[in-house]
Formats: C-alpha cells, sequence, structure tokens
C-alpha cells in the first residue's frame, strides 16, 4: 500500500516538481512556456530548469532550445516498475470485491493460448473447481481469458486460435466473427464476460491489467456460481472492477491510448 505524506513543503521543490509534472501534455516546452503555465517570472523558471537539467530530469533540445523530460525520469521510471508486485497488489485490491460481492476472485497470466491461474481469493464458496491455482485453460471461453485476448496483436490470435472452436458447453463461442466482435466490444469496454462458457452454472465478469505498452500483464475476474449472477447489480460491478484495475494498470505505466504492438508468447 502506497502511503502519502503531508507535512512542511519546500517551495522550490514543489514547484520544480510542478514543472516536470508540465510536460505530462507537451512532449517540448520553452521556458516561457513553462513560466506562463507555472504563472512564474522567466528568470525563476530558467533556475529551476537548468537546475532540473543538471540532474538530468529535463534535457534541451539542440533544433528547437526547447526541452523535453530526461533519461534520469525513466531510468527511474523503470526502477519503479521493477518493483511492483503486481500479483500481491492486485489480489490485495481485488479482495474487498470479493467479499462485497461474494464472489471468488480470479487472478491469470496466460502462455501459449491458454489462462494459467495463479491465484485466486475465495471468500467461502468452494463449488467454483475451474480455476484451481496452477491450472489452464482456454483463452476464448473464459472471462480472464477472453479479457487478455482483446488486447494482444492480431497475430497472437491467429496462431492460437483454430476455429471453429471447441466447444465446452452450449454457450461457447466458437465461430471467428461472433468472437471477433465480443473482442472489440471489450477493447471499448475493458469488460469480458463468460456468460456460463466454460462450466455450465458458472459466470464471471473480468477486466485486464495492462502494461505501459498496452499489452495485458495479467487479467482478473469476479465468479458467481449457479445462477448467484441473477442476484447481483452487473452494472455496479462491472464499474467496481474497471475502476480497479484501472488503478492497476495506472501502477504499470499504463495511460489510455497505449494499446501495444508487441507479441506476448
Amino acid at each position: 500500500m502506497v502511503v502519502k505524506r503531508s507535512g512542511v513543503k519546500v517551495q522550490s521543490v514543489s514547484r520544480a516538481l510542478q514543472i516536470i509534472n508540465c510536460f505530462k501534455d507537451s512532449r517540448e516546452m520553452g521556458i516561457s512556456e513553462i513560466s506562463a503555465v507555472m504563472g512564474l517570472n522567466k528568470s525563476t523558471v530558467f533556475g529551476l530548469v537548468n537546475t532540473l537539467v543538471s540532474f538530468g530530469y529535463l534535457e534541451q533540445v539542440e533544433a528547437t532550445k526547447k526541452y523535453r523530460l530526461g533519461i534520469t525520469l525513466f531510468e527511474l521510471g523503470n526502477t519503479v516498475l521493477s518493483r511492483i508486485d503486481i500479483r500481491n497488489e492486485t489480489k490485495e485490491s481485488c479482495f474487498p470485491l470479493a467479499k462485497k460481492y461474494r464472489a471468488v476472485a480470479h487472478i491469470a497470466t496466460y502462455s501459449d493460448g491458454q489462462v494459467v491461474y495463479i491465484d485466486k481469493i475465495d471468500t467461502g464458496d468452494s463449488l467454483i473447481t475451474t480455476s484451481k491455482v496452477g491450472k489452464r485453460a482456454p483463452m476464448y471461453c473464459t472471462g480472464v481469458g477472453k479479457a487478455i485476448l482483446a488486447f494482444l496483436p492480431h497475430e497472437y490470435l491467429e496462431k492460437f486460435l483454430k476455429f471453429p472452436l471447441k466447444k465446452m458447453t452450449p454457450n461457447t463461442i466458437t465461430g471467428k466473427k461472433e468472437l471477433m466482435k465480443e473482442l472489440e466490444t471489450i477493447r471499448q469496454t475493458r469488460i469480458a464476460m463468460d456468460r456460463e462458457e466454460i462450466e455450465v452454472g458458472l459466470s464471471c465478469i473480468a477486466s485486464p491489467v495492462l502494461q505501459q505498452d498496452g499489452l495485458p500483464e495479467i487479467s482478473v475476474s469476479l465468479s458467481f456460481p449457479y445462477g448467484r449472477i441473477k442476484n447481483i447489480d452487473v452494472n455496479e460491478v462491472e464499474a467496481d472492477l474497471a475502476e480497479c484495475t484501472r488503478k492497476l494498470s495506472e501502477r504499470l505505466g499504463y495511460r489510455k491510448g497505449q494499446e501495444g504492438v508487441r507479441q506476448k508468447g
């Protein structure tokens, strides 16, 4: 859990950090532009910018003489990403949802066209057997699998999905056109549904956790056995889960619109 501290703040440090934040929406900025945004005189801004340049947090572009974020920030960002234990953070974040909705939460990754269940939060319902930790399952008929598939390159789908797909239950999607349509909807909503597609009586709502490049790292789901999903507000569950995975994705550096082009095997 990240703890935010309050107390005495050093004005010059605060201003320097605010300058760095100015580059969230602009690749390059000049002293006059930064001065206007900050509401500070140019000489003050120049001193702060020059200090940031000396430590590598900003760098000056030779062609334009403007400034951009420096390599030090990239190095520090990678250090932060390397120490994030996304599996445990996801488990911690999903526990309140599992408890709130009396559901079983699953955390899954993927490999060679299958999902691999890597963790499970069981709030006391032992009826769900499909998702034992370490077990694999087809991606196309599980909520966690479809949540991941929707954000993988087309080449991955072509390699591992052989149509018509094997029918696991009467509800399993087996045709390419229907599955592609559903994956497009998932890309728009960040929510995937398993409507008793891998096991009769089991429904789940899932959402992906995306990396900095927009590719899926893992996905999480809330599962409801034997008709229990009929007794919950599905829209509320979707909103809660999407917000949970959005925050987890941001922890990995993802920002909306950064869908990846790299393939993961």
